[in-house]
């Protein structure tokens, strides 16, 4: 193998692509891995995973590098990157569709619609569905037909002895079990993953409301009525929000998400928020493709950011809501950007018990989150204090925190990612890692 198609597949420090490479979606975290090995099939992940053992590394492993603290990365260590796998197939007479790891959202998507399937994978584009799914997976699908994970119904997985093993209901069900919203890259390295598909839907409505110079009276009504909203039985739509302070455009709302009925459908179920005053509102009849495609295009190509997101049971005051809008009035020294991020739980992701899978959190109302993004590399310090002293006051009136918005500040991580399901957790882990290969910040640890 000569040098150049060497440093394609393993990427070490003297590679001229080495820095570009270890980039992740978040930019304000840079790692220094020792390597990074891009594997083109399952060959190429069992041997990585061997030659990490047999050099006595520790292993992260990457898809879509989406991982908000950036644990798919790390200073001197061995990089599994399964980015390449883009295997997508189809079986309708199973009603399934087999993914490999490196299949990110729009692809999914994308590969779906000829089919006329939608499906409750997330909102970013980018994303790789298999660290998604790991950590649950919300997307404007959820209430309509549960989490990511929900749908998911064998995984093939590269595990520390470097074996590629299935689970699913039948073969190795603690690890499948642990797999739907155990976390990314506990266990393994996910080669493949199997899915059940919902029923077709072909037409969906998108719909867009948005609330411009907003005063903390405007901010205060649409948190009760999105708390109010988010405890009802309407679950054809799962939007989600942001009550933000922009440089550019000031203290604002958004709202968003796909309806899975006509515009008229879609407009009453969402007559609370319009009757808002100063909902500017668009409802666009497409199909679900170009609806996801539609709501992709508000994502950038990378940010530099830090976001902590917690579960709600819904009941918070108006003294608490107060209390998170007020976060928010002022953004970090240099920060562009701040907010208080809303997604909406319920409907169809109750229906499942909390301990039915690793997901826990299944009986909260909306995920509620803050955010803090800035440029220049010299507003990082003021922004991860910001976000810090925030944190604290979030925590104090929230259940939970949600793995796929992880936050290196989180006390107690196993129990705030993972609630009652940790013990269970970590006794897997101990079943198929018992040497913490797979070993992060914050991973399980046996």
């Amino acid at each position: 193998m000569d040098q150049e198609k060497q440093c394609r597949k393993y990427v070490l420090p003297f590679c001229p692509n080495y820095h570009m490479d270890r980039q992740i979606f978040n930019r304000s975290i840079q790692k220094y891995p020792s390597v990074i090995i891009y594997c083109e099939n399952e060959e190429d992940v069992k041997q990585a995973v061997r030659h990490a053992v047999d050099s006595g590394q520790t292993v992260r492993v990457r898809s879509g590098g989406h991982n908000y603290e950036g644990f798919s990365i790390g200073d001197n260590v061995v990089v599994i990157d399964t980015s390449h796998l883009k295997n997508i197939s189809i079986c309708e007479e199973n009603n399934t569709v087999k993914i490999g790891s490196g299949v990110s959202n729009s692809e999914l998507y994308g590969f779906l619609s000829k089919y006329n399937f939608p499906f409750p994978s997330g909102t970013c584009p980018t994303v790789n569905a298999v660290g998604l799914t790991q950590g649950g997976g919300w997307g404007h699908s959820a209430r309509m037909f549960g989490l990511t994970c929900d749908l998911l119904v064998e995984a093939d997985i590269v595990d520390a002895a470097g074996n590629l093993i299935t689970a699913n209901a039948t073969w190795n069900s603690d690890l499948f079990w642990a797999l739907r919203g155990g976390g990314g890259g506990n266990f393994g390295v996910i080669t493949s993953l199997t899915y059940s598909l919902p029923p077709k839907f072909v037409y969906v409505t998108y719909v867009d409301i948005q609330y411009h110079n907003i005063n903390e009276a405007t901010a205060l009504q649409f948190f009760r009525t999105w708390q109010e909203w988010t405890r009802g039985d309407e679950n054809r739509f799962t939007p989600n929000s942001r009550i933000f302070n922009s440089a550019r455009d000031g203290m604002g709302i958004f709202l968003r998400g796909f309806f899975y009925g006509s515009p008229q459908e879609a407009e009453a179920a969402v007559e609370p928020f319009l009757n808002i005053r100063g909902a500017r509102s668009f409802f666009e009849y497409t199909t679900f493709e170009e609806a996801t495609q539609i709501d992709a295009s508000v994502y950038p190509p990378s940010e530099k950011f830090r976001f902590a997101g917690r579960f709600s049971n819904g009941n918070m005051s108006d003294s608490q809501m107060l209390s998170l809008i007020r976060m928010i009035r002022y953004r970090a020294r240099g920060s562009n950007y701040c907010s208080v991020a809303l997604y909406a739980m319920g409907g169809k992701v109750r229906e499942i018990q909390p301990c039915e899978t690793a997901f826990f959190y299944r009986d909260s109302d909306y995920i509620v989150g803050i955010e803090t993004v800035w440029r220049n590399p010299s507003a990082e310090y003021a922004s991860l204090a910001w976000i810090q002293s925030r944190f604290e006051i979030l925590r104090s009136f929230t259940i939970g925190s949600y793995i796929n918005f992880p936050y290196l500040q989180t006390n107690d991580y196993m129990d705030a990612y993972y609630g009652g399901n940790a013990e269970r957790l970590v006794e897997i882990k101990k079943l198929y890692d018992p040497c913490d290969l797979f070993c992060f910040p914050q991973s399980i640890r046996a």
